[in-house]
């Protein structure tokens, strides 16, 4: 019999219902009971099965699910004090991101797998048949690893939320110099197909050499952050009413910018659509 004890009736009913969730598959050799705040666990002895394939991963579950964002918002709060809730989500979500790969260029791979290998260390020597242990005990004394990785992976999310915050400052100040200046083409067509090329209303390449005399070398030189000099500042000195943006390629970093910045001037179509339009631009030639 392995009996967890815990100070919250409501944390042991979802322990409970974690655990029953795993014992339909362990058929009548496991049952589980909860009592008010005591979930009891029975398991035939010399039955490893049971403990190694479903209360282990069943507990693993109820923490990673349940407790761990509590964790991490706490230590939001208290170990880098902040208070916003708001901002405390924003971080959490980024959490979850990292742990899901989701987020691009980012060079830290294999948290999901560390967090599962750290809690399954703290569990598989401790766990065993019989027990009776108390769940804070456990925390307090077999997840001090699990809980350093938590503090590292809740900096390494305000890295990135920082980053974020940053680069819509960035995006703001661009969108700020785009409504405020003049228009010097009425559209743009940009092609990017892993570089980008520029071609005026009429349809005519704008090479390099062009592009500078388009420049308003006041951005180039911007004190405030680094402008890219060849996409980024011609785009902000022609300032056009309409991108029409061809490519394949709209979760490029640098497409997403250009989106961000000039918001709805931006009309994307495929590399296809834009060999159509010079089509019909040589026949009209």
């Amino acid at each position: 019999m392995i009996e967890i004890r815990f100070e919250e009736e409501h944390d042991a009913r979802m322990m409970y219902e974690h655990l029953l969730k795993g014992a339909e598959t362990a058929h009548e050799s496991m049952s589980v009971l909860l009592e008010e705040s005591t979930v009891v666990v029975h398991i035939p002895p010399g039955d490893v099965w049971c403990a190694d394939e479903v209360l282990i991963p069943a507990i693993i579950r109820f923490i990673t699910d349940v407790k761990e964002e509590k964790w991490i918002l706490s230590i939001l709060e208290q170990a880098f004090l902040y208070r916003d809730q708001d901002e405390r989500m924003q971080i959490l979500h980024i959490v979850h991101s990292l742990l899901d790969g989701k987020l691009q260029d980012i060079p830290y791979k294999g948290l999901q797998k560390e967090r599962r290998s750290l809690l399954e260390a703290s569990l598989a020597e401790f766990v065993q048949n019989p027990i009776s242990f108390s769940f804070d005990s456990y925390v307090k004394f077999r997840l001090r690893y699990y809980m350093a990785y938590l503090v590292r992976l809740t900096e390494l999310a305000i890295d990135e939320y920082k980053l974020e915050q940053e680069y819509q400052s960035f995006v703001e100040m661009l969108r700020q110099h785009v409504y405020t200046r003049k228009s010097r083409l009425s559209c743009l067509h940009l092609v990017y197909n892993g570089s980008f090329t520029f071609y005026d209303e009429r349809g005519a390449c704008l090479n390099q050499e062009r592009l500078v005399q388009y420049i308003d070398e006041g951005i180039v030189y911007n004190q405030e952050s680094y402008i890219d000099p060849n996409i980024i500042a011609p785009l902000l000195s022609i300032a056009p009413k309409t991108i029409y943006l061809y490519t394949a390629h709209i979760d490029d970093n640098m497409i997403i910018t250009i989106r961000n910045v000039f918001q709805e001037r931006v009309i994307v179509h495929t590399i296809g659509e834009f060999e159509k339009m010079m089509g019909k631009q040589v026949r009209k030639q």
